[in-house]
Parts: structure tokens; C-alpha cells; sequence
């Protein structure tokens, strides 16, 4: 079973077929959509007007479309660790003896879209009521909240966390082998596991997206092209920190602008 496939992306990427590819694609395609089409009734949604405070409904709403919002970006980068995982729920005993386990990998899925959508859902509240989010509050905390962030999340590319949480990702095989718990629960299990990992590599480059993006779809679109080149590209290849040093150059201009400003 070590050497079902190379232990690379790369490797459960073969193993996708037309299909699946077709239904991967149709997925993300339909939560571009559905992101784009319900972004501002969504965040025009969270507060009740008469109450001046947060509407439990339009949270719950925002929520839910905050995990079809990491559907949108997540699917791609993570389908190389969904394959690893629906593949080896056909071993026993190291040889491939029964039909790959739909519904197992459907749990193992969930958790991981369900653990980014809500701590993006609290994160975009939070930026929100603190009014930092997009460059709302003062000018001059319009230009030094983004670049604190850019220089945090430039800075965090070069870290032993982020070298650590990335490599798991980079390694889906290695992950699944690992990690592995039986059963449905212990796919459930391995799910949030490897929602943390996820979670501990790209938090910042998330924060990047609703503090200096403000959640535009350009924003969106390359922040989940930088998260897919991390996790797809070969580990030798310096894509964390190309990334890293292409936010830290800006965010350091920016804070040098605030400051003699």
C-alpha cells in the first residue's frame, strides 16, 4: 500500500477520471456562481436594521455561504488529498479487495468545508465589528491594517508552522497512511484533522483575502490559485516563498507610506 502511488499530489491526480473531473469542475463552477450571486445580499444580510445588531438568520445564512464560498476555493487544492483518501478506502491488508467507500469519503470531505466555512464566517464578523475589514474606519487604518496583514502573512510563509502544515498537504498519500482511522467515524476523524493542518498553512493568506481583497472575486480567484500552486507544486519547488516575498515587498511599502504619511 506504500507505494500505491508516489507520495505527491501528483500521484492521486491520476487517478482522477473524466467523471469525476467533469463533476469536480461542475462543483466548483456552480459555488463560483453561487458565491458571486449572493455575496452582498449575504453580508447585507447580517444585521437586523430595527436592532442595529447581528440577525441569528442572516449569520447562519452568511455561514452557509462562506462554506460554499471554500467550496469555490478549496476544492481544487484539496482534491489531490480526496483522492489519496477515497482510494485507500478500497485496501484491506495492503491489496485493493472492495469497492473505494463513497459515503466514508463524503465524511471525511464535510468536515473539512465545514471547519473553513465557519471560521471564515467568525473571521469576517469579527474584521466587520471591529470595522477593519476592507479598509473601513480611518484612512490611516485603511492603509496600516493591510499591510500588517500583508507583512504578517509575507512573514508566516517563511515559518516552521507553516513549512510543517504545508508539508502534510503537499503529501496526501503520506497524510491518509498516517493518519488513518477506520470506519466512517474515523473518517470523520482524519476530516478534521486535516481540516487543522489546512487551517495551521493558509489562515493567513485567508486573512489577506478579507482584509486587503475585501472578498472580491478577482481577490478570491488568486488567493486559490496561490493556495493550489503551494499544495500541487513539487515540495522542492520555493512556492511558499515566492508567495511569501510577494506580499511581504508590498506590505512593507504600504506600512513605510502610513508611516511618513
Amino acid at each position: 500500500m506504500a507505494h500505491a502511488h508516489k507520495d505527491t499530489p501528483a500521484g492521486p491526480l491520476r487517478t482522477l477520471t473524466v467523471p469525476v473531473a467533469a463533476i469536480v469542475a461542475l462543483t466548483v463552477a456552480v459555488a463560483w456562481y453561487v458565491t458571486y450571486a449572493s455575496m452582498d445580499a449575504a453580508m447585507m444580510g447580517l444585521l437586523d436594521p430595527m436592532r442595529g445588531a447581528y440577525d441569528p438568520a442572516g449569520v447562519a445564512a452568511f455561514t452557509g455561504l462562506m462554506v460554499v464560498m471554500m467550496v469555490a476555493m478549496m476544492l481544487p487544492s484539496a482534491l489531490p488529498m480526496i483522492l489519496a483518501f477515497h482510494g485507500l478506502t478500497r485496501m484491506e491488508a495492503g491489496r485493493p479487495t472492495r469497492p473505494a467507500d463513497l459515503p466514508a469519503t463524503l465524511l471525511f470531505v464535510t468536515p473539512y468545508f465545514l471547519v473553513w466555512g465557519a471560521v471564515a464566517a467568525l473571521a469576517v464578523i469579527g474584521l466587520l465589528a471591529f470595522g477593519v475589514m476592507g479598509g473601513m474606519g480611518s484612512m490611516e487604518m485603511a492603509v496600516v491594517v493591510p499591510a500588517g496583514v500583508l507583512i504578517a502573512a509575507g512573514a508566516y510563509q517563511f515559518t516552521r508552522p507553516k513549512e510543517v502544515c504545508l508539508s502534510h498537504c503537499q503529501s496526501p498519500m503520506g497524510f491518509v497512511m498516517r493518519h488513518w482511522r477506520s470506519g466512517r467515524p474515523g473518517a470523520v476523524r482524519m476530516g478534521l484533522r486535516h481540516s487543522v493542518y489546512c487551517l495551521g498553512c493558509c489562515w493567513l493568506l485567508m486573512a489577506v483575502l478579507f482584509v486587503v481583497g475585501a472578498m472580491s472575486l478577482l481577490w478570491m480567484g488568486l488567493v486559490s490559485i496561490a493556495i493550489f500552486a503551494e499544495k500541487v507544486a513539487p515540495p522542492k519547488w520555493p512556492v511558499s516563498r515566492v508567495l511569501g516575498a510577494a506580499m511581504l515587498v508590498p506590505g512593507v511599502l504600504l506600512m513605510i507610506r502610513a508611516l511618513l504619511g
